[in-house]
């Protein structure tokens, strides 16, 4: 097996819309998240076909989306290994925590991209949260355990008018919140958890 190559970097800041259109793809995404998986104390290392049996898609699906996201730099090849005779390549994510440069929404590429990278977001949690209904791995119903290995789901929208220093508070106390239990170190066992966040105040 050789030896794993570079780490992720802290954060990375996306500016050119040609990673954004990367981006603006549900299934790139998908394998972007497991792979960022507890990317805030040791990534995993993953090859096309354990994503592939991680997200129930077939192998041969993933090879271009996979190849997309290591040539703008999301992914990296961590370790190759010889498997029955053939080169496997094993990845894992280019960084901790990605961000989008705001001033790529001045331009219309970058707009169009943006927005269809946020499409994208949606597709793909909505997706995932509509296959854990159908397969029954979330339920709505049934008293909650008290050591639990999962969480019923909680949905809810809002779209009200609120004083504006509360609406900045309401803002500030969800970023810390979201924040806080995204730092947290995992010790022995968890429980997968997903949630999808988004706020905004139109003008």
């Amino acid at each position: 097996m050789a030896a794993m190559n570079g780490t992720p970097v802290p954060v990375r800041t996306v500016h050119d819309a040609e990673t954004l259109k990367v981006l603006s793809d549900p299934l790139r995404l998908a394998i972007l998240r497991t792979l960022g998986t507890g990317a805030g104390s040791e990534p995993p290392v993953m090859s096309v076909k354990e994503l592939a049996r991680e997200l129930a898609e077939p192998q041969t699906k993933l090879y271009r989306h996979v190849k997309q996201l290591e040539a703008c730099g999301l992914i990296q090849v961590a370790e190759s290994r010889l498997v029955n005779g053939i080169l496997e390549q094993r990845y894992r994510t280019g960084q901790l925590t990605l961000r989008l440069d705001p001033g790529l929404m001045a331009g219309h590429a970058g707009a169009t991209a943006s927005a269809g990278m946020v499409g994208a977001s949606f597709d793909e949690f909505r997706d995932g949260y509509l296959a854990a209904i159908s397969t029954g791995r979330v339920s709505f119903t049934g008293e909650q355990p008290a050591e639990p290995d999962h969480l019923r789901p909680l949905v809810f929208t809002m779209a009200e008018t609120i004083p504006s220093a509360q609406a900045a508070e309401f803002r500030e106390r969800l970023a810390a919140l979201v924040k806080e239990f995204s730092l947290v170190e995992q010790e022995g066992e968890g429980i997968p958890v997903r949630f999808f966040t988004a706020f905004y105040s139109p003008r």
